[in-house]
């Protein structure tokens, strides 16, 4: 996190737009995992009115790397003072222009939910998801089959 020399304006501004701020509405469907989750416009439809009111305002800045995107977010407050966020880097799998901007718009969404304190009425799932036990698992049976096949042998 990098800031201006001074941070008290914008430090109280954002404390009272969190306390104004309502969660993300979560009313997005992803078809492919059949799952809802909050866009990157419900996200910013929680801060825009508490952030007006409050003299405040963000900038994203997106550039490439070798592996995907880096997003950074800077909140910016009337005063001059700032705070800058970043950069949050999120891999690619295909270097192709669809994957491009699905990277860079989940970068944003989620760089921008962190830099301001914005929630979703998201369940926390304490981390699972981004354990791929499904995937160990597999590793396992598959590991535990070839040894069964070379006892075999």
């Amino acid at each position: 996190m990098k800031t201006s020399e001074q941070i008290d304006q914008i430090s109280k501004a954002m404390s009272i737009a969190q306390g104004e701020m309502k969660p993300a509405s979560k009313s997005t469907v992803n078809p492919f995992f059949k799952s809802t989750y909050s866009s990157l416009a419900q996200v910013m439809d929680s801060i825009r009115e508490p952030f007006a009111k409050n003299n405040l305002c963000v900038f994203q800045d997106v550039s490439s790397t070798e592996s995907g995107v880096a997003v950074s977010t800077r909140v910016c407050h009337a005063s001059g003072q700032w705070i800058e966020f970043g950069p949050m880097l999120v891999p690619l799998t295909k270097k192709d222009a669809q994957s491009v901007g699905s990277a860079t718009t989940y970068g944003k969404r989620y760089s921008l939910s962190a830099a301001v304190g914005v929630v979703s009425d998201l369940e926390d799932d304490d981390g699972e998801g981004a354990m791929n036990r499904n995937g160990e698992k597999e590793k396992m049976i598959e590991s535990l089959l070839i040894l069964q096949n070379m006892k075999r042998l």
